[in-house]
């Protein structure tokens, strides 16, 4: 509006200086200067077409009602939250449910997971008339909408009532363990409105059989901590399971967020356990991707200063003892430096996987670029090699000079340079059904953190090497199509294509634990291979019958979900005004501002023409 206030300034001096100065007509040229001055100005607003914001009256009330859980649960204002809708609404206006999207209205109690407003508001203001949000105030995308976006519209808050809860907000587990292990599960509690530390009790159920059962202390309230419990050993079998987790605490008046499902797969497959000292990158990287390719739980171990060793999955101090249990009964040991302490009972008579260190006492290192050499010498895990591609890969750092013995086969070589002899970068040997793998090169954790085809090959010589160490193919292959294993209520269950060409679409059909009805939906990819389904709760087996062969699987959706337990309220109460809403309007919409133009145009070319002006 400045830009258009100078201008009309401008016209207006200029107007005065022909009319008054230029054509000599004195004081009488004033009212010609006018009749131009307004006609160029009314021109200069409607070609800038600057806009302003009003509030006015009238057209159709929107009105958006939260149905999330929070709404509908023990101590929420459901009921009163329609009602309060239909009486804004009136008989003209509409009301629409918000929640994980948009939905028309209904009574059925809410269903969403999310409480999502910024859509529903962007849709409500296009409609004209005002905009009402009936909510409890515990909206989920309350920071990132725009605070412009909000004005004019009125909120009511509907708080939910203040009650005793206890939540059991998350429980992390393996998501792969063996027979004989036991099972290290951390819990997360919440407690709300309670008037001091109380206890609660957890159960454990596989199916309808309680397999274990915690007494457990909880938080003051208002308050979160963390918890954990051990299953026994052989409390699961073989195979997957579906472990149902359960807080009961007296007087807990929300349900919904007490119970947690998770999936477990129980396998006989011999546990692996990685040592590394010293602690770099190496050993890092190995721990990394040898837990990612078993699709498991690797046990790990790492000296971190000269008398303190600790459990790389938690981060926890560890004993040297411990350490030496664990090297005693792992399947296959994998050691990473000279100075670990893999001097054991037994541990002669188990697969090793040694990855020795440049700073192991008395070892000679020849630092440089060493490339892997194309081709794969003859060996046991050749067939497995074969398809490296070299190319691709960055130079190791240096190798360790070993010479193979007698016994001894070399699996990988690589040249300083890409010249000169070559040096062995790995080796194995099988004595006496014992089998024992060397890694000699040094900076292979390089190919992993490059990643893409480099990534593969590193993962590649670990599969192998794993496989061909434990006598069998333990590594699993992925699956061409994959689904959430856990998703909580109100969720979709995501599923993942990996397969070289991507679907459009794909047939699946759930079948639920309980018994009821199949369902049959049909999945529509992205172009990264994601598809979205949304199911009720419950455990399902879904497959696909139109591919052969048939691919399967199982995913669980919790009754548990974030809207349950009490959250911080995020949006205030906010009244807009009855009947009110506001509106931008610009300067072409005034017809008048046309009228003024040809109007004054016309009077002044009348009047120079009296006059004999050209």
């Amino acid at each position: 509006m400045l830009a258009v206030g100078l201008g009309v300034l401008v016209v207006a001096g200029v107007a005065g200086f022909v009319y008054v100065i230029r054509e000599g007509l004195g004081l009488q040229g004033l009212g010609l200067a006018a009749l131009r001055t307004m006609g160029l100005g009314s021109l200069l607003l409607l070609l800038v077409n600057p806009g302003s914001t009003v509030r006015v009256s009238g057209g159709a009330a929107v009105v958006l009602l939260d149905e999330s859980l929070s709404m509908g649960v023990n101590g929420g204002q459901w009921n009163a939250a329609i009602d309060t809708a239909r009486a804004i609404a009136g008989t003209g206006g509409t009301v629409t449910r918000f929640g994980s999207g948009l939905s028309r209205f209904d009574t059925l109690p809410p269903s969403a997971g999310t409480s999502h407003l910024d859509e529903a508001v962007r849709a409500a203001r296009a409609s004209g008339g005002p905009v009402y949000v009936v909510t409890d105030g515990e909206i989920d995308d309350a920071a990132t909408i725009a605070p412009s976006l909000l004005q004019g519209v009125t909120t009511i808050l509907l708080p939910r009532d203040t009650l005793l809860n206890a939540a059991l907000l998350d429980v992390k587990l393996p998501d792969r363990v063996q027979l004989d292990d036991s099972v290290r599960i951390g819990l997360t509690i919440g407690t709300w409105n309670s008037a001091d530390t109380s206890r609660a009790t957890l159960d454990v159920l596989l199916g309808d059989r309680v397999i274990h059962t915690a007494v457990l202390r909880l938080p003051p309230s208002p308050g979160v901590a963390k918890r954990t419990l051990t299953l026994r050993p052989r409390a699961l079998s073989v195979g997957p399971a579906v472990l149902h987790f359960r807080l009961r605490m007296e007087g807990d008046s929300i349900a919904g967020d007490d119970e947690r499902d998770r999936v477990v797969t129980v396998t006989r497959q011999r546990s692996v356990v990685v040592v590394v000292d010293p602690s770099d990158w190496e050993g890092r990287f190995l721990v990394t991707e040898l837990s990612a390719i078993l699709e498991r739980s690797v046990q790990s171990y790492a000296r971190i200063s000269l008398d303190r060793w600790v459990d790389t999955r938690t981060l926890e101090s560890v004993s040297q003892q411990t350490v030496r249990t664990a090297a005693a009964n792992a399947g296959l040991l994998v050691t990473r430096g000279g100075r670990a302490p893999v001097e054991v009972p037994g541990v002669k008579r188990r697969p090793v996987w040694h990855w020795p260190a440049s700073s192991d006492t008395l070892t000679e290192f020849f630092p440089g670029d060493w490339y892997l050499t194309n081709g794969v010498p003859p060996s046991p895990l050749g067939r497995r090699l074969g398809g490296i591609e070299t190319d691709s890969l960055p130079p190791l750092t240096g190798v360790i000079p070993l010479v193979p013995a007698a016994d001894e086969w070399v699996v990988l070589t690589a040249r300083r340079g890409r010249r000169g002899a070559e040096r062995a970068v790995l080796l194995g040997s099988d004595s006496a059904g014992v089998r024992r793998l060397v890694t000699a090169g040094a900076g292979l954790w390089r190919w992993s953190f490059r990643g893409g085809a480099a990534r593969e090959a590193y993962r590649a010589v670990l599969a192998a090497g794993v496989d061909w160490l434990l006598g069998s193919e333990v590594v699993r292959r992925r699956a061409v199509l994959s689904a959430s294993p856990v998703v909580v209520r109100g969720d979709p269950t995501v599923f993942r294509w990996t397969g070289d060409s991507i679907p459009d679409s794909l047939t699946v059909s759930f079948a639920p634990e309980s018994g009821s009805n199949t369902i049959t939906a049909t999945l529509r990819f992205d172009a990264s291979g994601v598809a979205t389904w949304l199911l009720d709760p419950g455990v399902y087996a879904w497959s696909t019958p139109t591919l052969t062969p048939r691919l399967s699987g199982q995913s669980v959706v919790e009754r548990y979900s974030d809207e349950y337990h009490p959250r911080p309220v995020t949006i205030r109460s906010e009244s807009a005004g009855l009947g009110t809403t506001l509106v931008e309007r610009f300067a072409r919409e005034k017809w008048w501002l046309f009228v003024i133009v040809v109007a004054a145009f016309a009077v002044e070319w009348a009047l120079r023409h009296r006059r004999g002006l050209p």
